[in-house]
């Protein structure tokens, strides 16, 4: 995963082979100034299963939407062997998801992960990331 220069977030995932059953997880963690960690979100579904998930849920649905606009990934299973790429993806600064995020000072931290289910159900890692970041207020005009 990479930041580019125009403040949006891009990444470059190569799948060697196809996964017959896709499995990701989703962990969204947040922490105010002298406050304990809380957890936001925590999933692990389906790869498949998880656009019913995101249209079921309103407050990612416009983030499902901006990422199939800007890249060519996919929710279909099997995941075919290919190079997924997103370049420069933006959330809008009014979407529920970043209000939820937003506390002054505080931060957040996004991991996640994707694995293969095996006939005998345990899972395989394919693949982690992680993301940290401070909630900073940045005032127009301000350099």
């Amino acid at each position: 995963m990479t930041f580019s220069n125009q403040d949006g977030v891009g990444s470059i995932t190569t799948i060697n082979e196809p996964v017959s059953s896709p499995i990701s997880s989703l962990l969204i963690v947040q922490q105010g100034p002298k406050e304990k960690k809380r957890i936001i979100y925590n999933m692990t579904t389906k790869l498949c299963a998880m656009q019913g998930i995101f249209n079921a849920v309103p407050l990612f649905k416009p983030v499902k939407e901006s990422m199939l606009k800007q890249s060519n990934y996919t929710f279909s299973c099997p995941l075919n062997k290919g190079t997924y790429v997103m370049n420069n993806m933006r959330i809008n600064p009014r979407n529920p998801l970043l209000g939820l995020m937003y506390q002054a000072k505080g931060t957040f931290t996004v991991m996640g992960s994707l694995s293969e289910e095996l006939p005998s159900a345990k899972l395989h890692l394919l693949s982690t990331y992680y993301l940290s970041g401070r909630i900073t207020k940045k005032n127009c005009g301000s350099q």
